[in-house]
């Protein structure tokens, strides 16, 4: 499993002038997030809010953007790692010699039950368990991308850095001192001895450090977050994985809102040195739906609820679909490229991103699939949900046979994608089902005859007899790694020699060694390769369990769960050449995907030890 992941020499963490991406622990709170990399740098933070200006972040050019770095001054045999207290998203970066820790940090944003209590705040426990320490730290904050000019303020209890209207402290009770537009010093520790460090933003001055109640805060975003992981079904052999992966993904919604980022960075490249590069700071409608799915299949009923519900809202006010929307009102999605250098040099760095007016036939499903899987746990279906069922439906009754992007968003000619046929499909079929089991009144002769008529087409023009496969788009003769969720979907059982086929062409013409998927073929007008999307592989093992090839799926499954790092984050994509993370992170869907192949897979497990099943799981 990916915690056995030994520490890390430290003076070989940097590539280039960067950790790389997979080497950060995410701290969070419910409204903001923070990347902790293992050499102790916070090299990316924004504050208040996900989308607000980052406060942090060297994680996209090692010179103009700001930092706050603790480690030991001394790094010669010293190596690192990371963990995670118990159900928590506090995160512990240890530095070894010979050992034994010399120097333990502990870091966290504050969180709380009351989603009208904010605390833009990081607090950083600084210990030194074994050994006296000479530390060194350094805290650089960015205000307007890197263009704003910064004043230091030195106070009694600290500091206060200001450009503008805008100001953030450091509140400390070490030595240090001013210079240019930082803060810097070497502070010595002995032995067994802590200090605290508490960064805040919007404040104007620095009260002293006891004034923050760290210890009451760390005790509070303890109980938070174990108290979350208590209300989650157990997931049997995969508890540990899911349990990570719902932590990540709970810590990624913005409660004032109940809207969910796609992850907490932005521009983090899916190819290096290249121009893949998004801000994904918003709430995708795809991204959300496919949450709520997945946090319905292990009971928590109340986000699923509370996410549907806001959406809901947003969509009747608008009185339309968009594929995403601002977490809250604080930012527009006007997209604006920086001249930071991009990590590792891959530009441009983009801050906010605009909304796409294209037809995603496929998010209409989403929609639709998210309801029905919150109906099977029996969350609250009201009259009012199901009318905007019925809305979704009567839009999708016309929409359905018009060419679309699809789910990859191309910028190309929209054409018939098959996919998003089949997602038009499964709106109807779920819709049929879940109205008739909750006894809702609904015109289902009309949606079984569009779902018919659906289905009829996808067979027809979707698939080709010769390759024995359905195909990315009606008239093509490639595939679509997209097309690996037809079984999951219900369109067909996995064991349909033309699901089978289907499988097989995707695994010819898309799949790599370790069970990496390409998404398509296709030129997609952008520069750099498209490496492994993650999400893919877990569709992969969800394809293997409905075609009952079960021990390959545990197998290929343990080996994906092996790809996250020390902490088991997953960011989007995989590097097919030196399986690097790479993208933004740590990554919804890609977390997502751990929770449904986990749960699918441990049914199973228990399946057959109940003797359900003939065949046995060895």
């Amino acid at each position: 499993m990916s915690n056995l992941i030994g520490p890390l020499e430290l003076p070989s963490l940097k590539r280039g002038g960067y950790v790389r991406i997979q080497d950060h622990g995410m701290i969070a709170s419910n409204r903001t997030a923070a990347l902790v990399a293992m050499n102790g740098t916070i090299d990316w933070a924004c504050m208040p809010s996900f989308n607000s200006d980052p406060l942090f972040c060297s994680i996209l050019d090692q010179h103009k953007g700001g930092y706050f770095a603790i480690s030991p001054e001394d790094i010669n045999e010293v190596t690192t790692g990371q963990t995670y207290l118990e159900h928590t998203n506090i995160l512990v970066t240890e530095f070894y010699r010979k050992g034994k820790t010399i120097l333990r940090l502990t870091d966290f944003i504050p969180a709380s039950e009351y989603n009208t209590i904010n605390f833009p705040e990081i607090h950083r426990y600084i210990e030194t368990p074994s050994a006296d320490v000479k530390i060194r730290i350094e805290m650089k904050p960015t205000f307007n991308y890197g263009k704003g000019s910064v004043s230091i303020e030195k106070g009694k209890n600290g500091f206060v850095f200001s450009s503008g209207k805008e100001s953030v402290i450091l509140s400390c009770d070490m030595g240090l001192a001013a210079s240019g537009n930082m803060v810097h010093g070497l502070v010595s520790m002995k032995k067994g001895t802590s200090k605290w460090a508490v960064v805040a933003h919007g404040i104007k001055a620095a009260g002293k450090i006891t004034d923050y109640r760290s210890y009451e805060r760390l005790e509070e975003t303890s109980s938070y977050w174990n108290s979350w992981v208590s209300q989650a079904q157990d997931s049997g052999i995969y508890n540990k994985a899911v349990t990570r992966s719902s932590l990540a993904l709970k810590s990624l919604f913005y409660e004032p809102t109940g809207l969910m980022v796609a992850a907490p960075t932005s521009s983090l490249p899916e190819s290096i040195g290249a121009e893949r590069n998004w801000d994904y700071r918003f709430a995708w409608i795809r991204d959300t739906a496919y949450v709520v799915e997945a946090l319905s299949m292990i009971g928590y009923k109340r986000e699923a609820i509370k996410f549907l519900y806001d959406m809901m809202e947003i969509i009747k006010r608008e009185g339309k679909i968009r594929t995403i929307y601002s977490i809250n009102d604080q930012s527009d999605l006007d997209e604006v490229e920086t001249d930071f250098e991009g990590y590792m040099g891959s530009k441009p760095v983009r801050f906010g991103n605009k909304a796409s007016e294209q037809l995603q036939i496929d998010e209409y499903g989403s929609i639709i699939n998210a309801i029905y899987h919150l109906a099977n746990i029996g969350g609250i279906i009201n009259s009012y949900l199901w009318s905007f069922v019925g809305d979704i439906l009567r839009d999708l009754e016309v929409l359905w046979k018009k060419p679309d992007s699809t789910i990859w968003e191309f910028r190309s000619e929209p054409q018939h994608y098959t996919y998003s046929k089949v997602m038009a499909w499964a709106a109807f079929d779920r819709a049929i089902t879940m109205g008739r089991k909750l006894n809702y009144s609904g015109p289902y002769h009309e949606w079984q005859q569009t779902a018919d008529a659906i289905r009829k087409d996808v067979l027809e023009k979707g698939y080709d007899p010769e390759t024995n496969s359905f195909v990315q788009y009606y008239g093509a003769k490639h595939t679509d790694a997209a097309l690996l969720r037809i079984p999951t979907l219900g369109f067909l059982p996995g064991n349909d020699p033309r699901i089978r086929g289907t499988v097989r062409r995707i695994e010819k013409d898309l799949m790599a060694d370790g069970f990496l998927f390409k998404r398509y073929q296709n030129d997609d007008g952008l520069k750099g390769k498209d490496n492994a999307f993650t999400l893919l592989s877990f569709w992969y093992v969800e394809d293997l369990i409905a075609q009952k090839d079960y021990v390959k799926a545990r197998d290929v499954f343990e080996s994906l769960l092996e790809r996250g790092n020390h902490l088991g984050l997953f960011s989007e994509e995989i590097d097919f050449e030196t399986g690097d993370q790479l993208g933004n992170f740590p990554q919804a869907m890609t977390h997502l995907g751990i929770i449904r192949a986990a749960k699918k897979l441990n049914d199973v497990f228990k399946k057959n030890l109940n003797g359900k099943h003939s065949r046995m799981i060895h």
